[in-house]
């Protein structure tokens, strides 16, 4: 009985997400009138970048229009990606924070009966893919929460099975996009017209920078100074043991660094069932065409989300498929259902080795996902297409914390729009070609990268989204980087708030009647932070935190200290993404805030041109973190007829200290602002309290706006 009122309840979802759908696509249209084609926003692409793009345009008021591919919305994590690859879970923010916490509580209430969801309830929150916080998910669950986010906006109108088969322009400008019907079986039909004041391109492939001849990379670049990792790589990853010798994250030989045109692994990410029995009716009758049992290898594999389902990613011995990626996204729709049959029999043949060879015969297709699909996933897992040529070019040593970064975080840019927060990853681009696989070279895996250890929380900035020349359009997916960058960017969290972004930032052009090019980066952060996106990763800052957006905005100009010597990562001690420690990229809001730090929050968060005359101070001495801000502090406090920093001359009369780790009282804090704003700091009812981080962080913040 229980079984059964599952059930039924999985089969009213199904229906509610369908009529979700079906009113969301009608939205604007009235019965027997032909389907508007003019809108202000034209997003291509129900992908999660997509559907973020809209419901930011949407939020100010902008007409949208969301082109589909597939019959739902949410790109793969409606297709068989089931989890959010978010390594901590304060990485996600603004959109795709609002759809955790739907499945969040979708699970807690509607499938709290699930045994999955309880045994989560009780593990520590941080835990990757917990599906009790909402990181994992069932396919049709996230295709109806995408559905009712969509349709709570009621500017946007969505449009499914249709695919961009072109553009409309004029002069260098992207004015509309032309599509076509595509049904399941990737049969194309009617063409329609649609035009926008912006377009947005959230498709994996970037189609349309080939439609508009928007210039692009595809492939990988070669190896440079900026990318070490770039062109042709053997690692140690997948093959602990081979390269024996070697340590942990090891570049091997024949590692040549040329560049070429060849993508990573793309795959189906097939949903799977444990039926519990071998007899279940989704077993695979016979070896789909093509079907080869030395490409595959099983070791097992058990539920992740509600229902007995888990996904069958496979690496070197599984789904993944290498040699058809470039293939696939320079193609066109007619050429793309060959290949889809390619990869569609690849991972059919991996299920069917599950099934036979691996000892698995109660694994299965579901039998309540993509029903009008054969139970197959809609969509391709497509991990990067093509690149455009921005205005900015995001790179390796974007982020990576070492080459330019402070080796703890990749370099700061003020002009970031959204965050990553995952490790360059890449699956595969070659091989390997057999079970004797050699340790690098001819026969061997080569391409995979996991620099996990050496990839800090980095920044984007808005010029990675707007090509150099052509005007319109925005590419919040294909946006302007390198192989190795978008083996990180390419997480869906980051591609989200990278749609965001550019839903902002498109109401904000069509408001201004500006180019998109010309958008104030300030005006889109603010407008992010008032949405809830984060431009600055802390553990320890969450989104409803008084001083989440002044601390947020003091970290973008460089205002806030970095870390304590105790929180890098060492060969025997690791902290960050290679080991989701929790102390590390932490902002620590409560604790008393020193002077040393105030000085750097105070001197960059004001914007006070540095001043250094020399050194004065013996416990601030050059090559100490503060000492260019301490210095500054001293020479603007020696010119001002009221001096306002305080220090101690040493018996020398020649050098003093200036106590760089005292805590600084609320009274001393406005007397520094007065004296380096020239103002008079209203006093506050308790001049004499230690201020905390977060309140410094409110107090410099409030004045440098005010000064603006």
């Amino acid at each position: 009985m229980t079984r059964l009122i599952h059930q039924l309840l999985i089969l009213f979802t199904l229906l509610l997400a369908g009529s979700l759908q079906a009113e969301t696509a009608s939205k604007n249209h009235i019965p027997g009138q032909p389907l508007p084609k003019d809108y202000d926003v034209a997003v291509i692409g129900g992908t999660p970048a997509g559907i973020a793009a809209a419901i930011a345009a949407g939020r100010a008021g902008k007409t949208v229009i969301i082109i589909e591919q597939a019959p739902v919305l949410g790109g793969v994590l409606s297709s068989g990606v089931l989890r959010l690859d978010d390594k901590y879970v304060e990485a996600n923010s603004g959109v795709m924070e609002e759809f955790r916490l739907r499945v969040k509580d979708y699970h807690r209430t509607e499938m709290a009966d699930d045994p999955l969801v309880q045994a989560h309830a009780k593990q520590s929150s941080p835990k990757p893919w917990n599906i009790a916080e909402g990181r994992a998910w069932e396919p049709h669950t996230a295709a109806r929460i995408y559905a009712e986010m969509v349709a709570e906006h009621p500017g946007i109108t969505t449009r499914f099975n249709e695919v961009a088969v072109d553009v409309k322009m004029k002069g260098d400008r992207v004015t509309g996009v032309i599509t076509r019907e595509r049904d399941n079986q990737g049969k194309l039909g009617a063409q329609h017209t649609y035009t926008g004041k912006v377009i947005i391109d959230a498709t994996y492939e970037a189609d349309l920078a080939e439609y508009a001849n928007i210039p692009y990379r595809i492939g990988r670049e070669a190896r440079s100074a900026e990318e070490p990792h770039a062109g042709v790589i053997y690692t140690d990853y997948f093959r602990r043991g081979k390269a024996k010798g070697t340590l942990p994250s090891t570049i091997l030989p024949h590692s040549t660094g040329e560049a070429d045109r060849r993508s990573q692994a793309f795959t189906y990410r097939i949903t799977a069932k444990d039926y519990g029995t071998p007899d279940h009716p989704y077993r695979l009758k016979e070896a789909p065409p093509g079907y080869d049992p030395a490409k595959y290898s099983w070791g097992k594999g058990k539920p992740i989300i509600p229902n007995g389902k888990f996904d069958l990613l496979g690496i070197n011995w599984g789904g993944d498929l290498v040699g058809h990626g470039t293939r696939w996204v320079l193609a066109n729709w007619e050429e793309r259902v060959e290949i889809e049959k390619i990869y569609r029999n690849h991972d059919l043949g991996y299920l069917y080795y599950i099934q036979t060879e691996g000892g698995s015969p109660h694994i299965g297709l579901p039998d309540d996902e993509f029903q009008d699909n054969g139970n197959f996933p809609y969509r391709l897992y497509v991990r990067q297409g093509r690149r455009i040529e921005g205005l900015y070019t995001l790179t390796e040593s974007d982020l990576h914390k070492d080459l330019r970064g402070d080796g703890f975080r990749g370099p700061l840019h003020p002009d970031s729009i959204a965050i990553g927060i995952y490790g360059m990853d890449a699956h595969r681009v070659q091989g390997p070609d057999g079970r004797k696989e050699p340790v690098s070279g001819k026969g061997a895996a080569e391409g995979t990268l996991h620099l996990h250890d050496a990839t800090g929380p980095y920044q984007i900035p808005y010029g990675t989204l707007v090509p150099k020349e052509h005007k319109g359009i925005l590419f919040p997916v294909g946006l302007s980087c390198t192989h190795v960058a978008i083996c990180s960017v390419r997480m869906e969290p980051v591609w989200s708030s990278l749609g965001q972004a550019a839903g902002v930032a498109a109401a904000i052009a069509i408001d201004n009647k500006q180019e998109l090019k010309d958008v104030s980066v300030k005006q889109i952060q603010d407008e992010l932070l008032r949405q809830c996106s984060v431009l600055f990763f802390y553990t320890d800052l969450p989104l409803d935190n008084p001083a989440f957006t002044a601390v947020q905005k003091l970290s973008l100009l460089g205002a806030v200290a970095g870390p304590d010597m105790d929180d890098y990562n060492t060969a025997d001690k690791s902290k960050g993404l290679a080991s989701l420690e929790m102390t590390a990229y932490r902002f620590r809001p409560d604790d008393p805030i020193t002077m040393g730090e105030f000085s750097q929050m105070a001197v960059n968060g004001l914007q006070i041109p540095l001043s250094i005359t020399a050194s004065h101070f013996t416990d601030v001495p050059r090559g100490h973190p503060v000492y260019k801000y301490i210095e500054t502090l001293y020479d603007y406090s020696s010119q001002s007829q009221k001096p306002f920093f305080d220090y101690k001359v040493n018996k020398d009369s020649r050098s003093a200290l200036a106590y760089p780790d005292q805590q600084v009282s609320e009274a001393k804090a406005s007397r520094i602002i007065s004296g380096l704003l020239q103002i008079s700091v209203p006093a506050q009812p308790k001049l004499d309290r230690i201020l905390t981080r977060s309140k410094a962080a409110q107090m410099v913040y409030q004045h440098a706006t005010i000064r603006k």
